[in-house]
């Protein structure tokens, strides 16, 4: 029993100690993690916003087209403003 319990603790050698020092190999593994979430989160939202300004027949060539600009300039805020905003915007067509 002893011998099997000895092989499932986790070795942390694996991480080289020269790229991080001081950082323990829990707090680098959850940052690793974490990062990763966010990481998709924003593709998964960055590439949905992309499909979804190519098939909104609310906008023209024109206005599709400063869209995607928006979102690569601004790969975040873009989509983020995108979702929020930019989907059901009135466009004014009357000239004042």
């Amino acid at each position: 029993m002893i011998e099997t319990a000895r092989f499932l603790v986790v070795s942390d050698e694996w991480l080289p100690r020269e790229w991080m020092p001081g950082v323990t190999t829990s707090v680098a593994v959850v940052s690793a993690v974490v990062a990763a979430v966010v990481a998709a989160v924003v593709a998964i939202l960055f590439i949905s916003s992309l499909i979804s300004i190519l098939a909104s027949p609310r906008y023209t060539g024109g206005g599709k087209l400063l869209w995607i600009i928006g979102i690569f300039v601004f790969p975040i805020a873009g989509p983020l403003v995108w979702w929020l905003g930019g989907r059901n915007a009135r466009i004014r067509t009357d000239r004042l």
